[in-house]
């Protein structure tokens, strides 16, 4: 018997439509099949999705929502259930990809019972607000610190509504950034109107705010293409943004009205921000990995938008993350255990090799708080940078950004980076963009990894190859005869 001869007849004892994983299941318990692989689910999926992609209107199979399957005899016999009908209307239901600024669920569920204190013109008028503050490219507005801009920048309802959701959320929402939120909660008709022009939250929005995993959230996940993300980065193991964008763009274009690159980039962004935040994927530097609990909301939801579940590649994608966090942990163990001077040549190693030119490492004793010296070209334009490399483990305060950016003018330089193997201090990073001073880049310990992993400074890489079935290559066009 072969697996759509199996899968007939499940289908035709249940008499109604199937998961392929279920229908795996019982085929399998009734030892209709035998077989060496290891995935012989990914194996029936694949023999009735392409036999229905293949043959169309005269396959026997016909696909539904969420990767289920039912026979294609039942529609023209018009004998099935209206769960048939119904599924097939949703697989026409055009998924439209809606909010660009999306925020983090974890703020919105913040933000909603904070909105029912306001009217729907006080927040409109609110975000109004902000947008004329926004300031320019000469003279840019910093929004960093809500404690001082809320009194100095806004008044009445509109400084009643930023400091409340301030102080009500721990200081963990900036007001700045709630256009997104409130966009959202307008579009799911999360909050909703009242007589006394208040806001009020509906049903939907109750339960979006109580219960985390709820029917509300899945299904703006749904819509706004959280669970295509969460599938993508699946089938890819781990990966960093770029090498998602293509399969989030073709998806965009399929089911959003965005398409230029920049907002496919931005989208993208947001939505893994709040991915996770909310513990479904891990970022370590820049490189995105799907937790368990990602894979267990994928399988709960039955949200497979047509991806094979592959096991075995799924294994192999959980050692590589487990092998890059293990050399990770070994680079850093090594750079703590380096001479300070070889360290110095590590960073010239790596600054040449992102095409710095001249570099040099100063000598150790009358480098005058600068370790190396180099120059980057910008067009046709050469400038001068020095740097300074720090190997603790607190904290790297403003007072040694102040101090490099001070003694510039002796090198001739124009800008100048901090390396450290630790992080910088909230003060130091405001101070590494402060207008009109000389820019100071600012690299922690994480994102030097991630530039060393990435140049090949102290690391080799292998490659992998994996195989997987192209199942396209097994479509055929009937062959056009001259009788």
């Amino acid at each position: 018997m072969t697996f759509a001869e199996a899968a007939i007849k499940i289908l035709q004892e249940e008499g109604n439509p199937l998961h392929y994983q279920e229908i795996t299941k019982r085929i399998l318990q009734r030892g209709w099949i035998v077989t060496k692989g290891a995935t012989p689910h990914s194996t029936l999926y694949a023999v009735m999705h392409l036999d229905e992609k293949q043959n169309r209107e005269q396959s026997r199979f016909v696909k539904l929502k969420d990767g289920f399957f039912g026979l294609r005899d039942w529609h023209r016999k018009q004998q099935s259930s209206d769960q048939i009908h119904e599924t097939q209307a949703e697989i026409v239901e055009v998924k439209q990809v809606k909010i660009p600024f999306f925020p983090k669920y974890s703020e919105l569920k913040a933000l909603l019972p904070i909105f029912e204190n306001f009217s729907r013109n006080q927040i409109n008028h609110f975000n109004s607000t902000i947008t004329t503050l926004r300031g320019t490219p000469q003279s840019p507005v910093d929004w960093t610190n809500p404690d001082e801009w809320i009194s100095e920048r806004l008044q009445e309802d509109d400084q009643q509504l930023a400091l409340l959701i301030w102080t009500q959320s721990e200081k963990k929402v900036n007001p700045r950034y709630i256009y997104g939120a409130w966009l959202l909660a307008n579009s799911y008709a999360l909050i909703v109107d009242t007589l006394s022009e208040k806001l009020a939250l509906t049903t939907t929005g109750k339960d979006f705010v109580n219960h985390a995993l709820g029917e509300t959230e899945k299904f703006i996940d749904e819509k706004e293409g959280i669970f295509k993300i969460l599938n993508i980065i699946a089938e890819k193991g781990t990966g960093k943004v770029g090498e998602f964008l293509s399969e989030w763009g073709d998806y965009l274009k399929r089911y959003s009205n965005f398409g230029t690159e920049s907002t496919i980039k931005d989208t993208l962004r947001r939505r893994l921000d709040n991915l996770v935040d909310r513990q479904f994927l891990t970022r370590s530097g820049h490189s995105y990995s799907i937790t368990e609990k990602g894979l267990n909301y994928i399988g709960a939801s039955n949200h497979n938008l047509e991806v094979i579940t592959v096991d075995k590649n799924q294994e192999i994608y959980n050692l590589i993350k487990q092998q890059e966090i293990s050399v990770r942990e070994s680079l850093q163990e090594l750079i703590a255990e380096m001479n300070p001077y070889h360290f110095e040549h590590l960073i010239k190693d790596l600054l040449e090799s992102m095409n710095y030119q001249n570099v040099k490492v100063t000598s150790p004793t009358n480098d005058k708080g600068v370790d190396v010296i180099a120059d980057i070209e910008f067009g046709i334009t050469s400038v001068r940078e020095v740097v300074q490399v720090k190997r603790q483990k607190s904290n790297i305060q403003r007072t040694v950004l102040d101090a490099l950016r001070g003694c510039l003018h002796r090198f001739g330089a124009v800008r100048g980076t901090i390396i450290t193997t630790s992080n910088f201090s909230k003060g130091a990073e405001n101070a590494s963009i402060e207008t009109g001073a000389a820019p100071i880049t600012l690299i922690n310990g994480e994102k030097l990894i991630d530039l060393l992993i990435q140049n090949e400074i102290g690391i080799r890489k292998k490659n992998l190859s994996i195989l997987e079935i192209d199942e396209d290559t097994f479509i055929f066009s009937p062959v056009e005869t001259n009788d």
